[in-house]
């Protein structure tokens, strides 16, 4: 696992913070192109995109769009820079938008755990794993219309993203992905899928300038910010 330092990079959803990559070589876009192809099969991904959804809220100054996906019968897991200050988050779930609750929200992974108000009776749960460099998958993600898109991926390195929570506030960092996607607004929150459909990251910024560079939170954060949920439910941070 590298550290690195210097390289800004920007999340990728309205109004986002900036945050810092540490190490002495952040990334400069000149990695490798981002693959051709995920390898996963159309019978599992079309499995896969039916347990992804879009997140939304108009709470802040601008409107908030990002990416979720299911973790448990009755949890979405999005970036937490996509719910900051949004009270009651919405999804699309079934083709029916659905008001949520934040449950858990860490500024300093960027994750955040979501609950819907009603038992719908959510899709399958998204598997959570490992990976490792070289590996190649897909960015499961829904454009700010809603639209859902598969965009193959790359796993560049496992670094640890240090410097600032979304905030701006230090921060002691959380393990991430160096990826080449080519990845765009309204994605951040996607699952980082590799050819097996196993989650191994969360979507979270790209490098500012860096053409395809792009950065994910390891799955091992999402699990711990799952294990330590407790009964009740956590208030997003304010907007940014």
């Amino acid at each position: 696992v590298a550290n690195l330092t210097g390289g800004e990079v920007e999340s990728i959803g309205p109004a986002a913070a900036t945050s810092t990559i540490a190490g002495g070589d952040a990334g400069t876009g000149d990695g490798q192109r981002p693959p051709t192809g995920h390898g996963i099969q159309p019978a599992l991904l079309e499995r896969l995109q039916a347990s992804t959804v879009q997140v939304r809220g108009l709470d802040c100054r601008a409107a908030q769009f990002g990416t979720g996906f299911v973790v448990g019968s009755d949890l979405i897991a999005t970036g937490a820079h996509v719910v900051a200050g949004i009270k009651a988050p919405i999804v699309r779930v079934y083709g029916t938008d659905v008001p949520t609750r934040v449950v858990a929200f860490d500024p300093v992974s960027d994750l955040a755990l979501l609950r819907p108000a009603d038992d719908l009776g959510l899709p399958q749960a998204l598997a959570l794993g490992q990976t490792e460099a070289g590996s190649v998958g897909a960015v499961l993600a829904h454009d700010d219309d809603g639209g859902p898109v598969v965009l193959p991926v790359l796993v560049q390195r496992l670094i640890r993203a240090t410097g600032e929570d979304i905030y701006g506030i230090p921060a002691g960092g959380r393990d991430a992905l160096e990826l080449s996607a080519r990845i765009h607004s309204g994605h951040s929150g996607a699952p980082v899928v590799d050819g097996e459909g196993t989650v191994v990251g969360v979507l979270f910024s790209r490098l500012r300038g860096g053409g395809s560079v792009a950065y994910a939170v390891q799955s091992n954060e999402l699990v711990a910010l799952i294990e330590g949920l407790s009964a009740g439910a956590r208030p997003a941070g304010p907007c940014r």
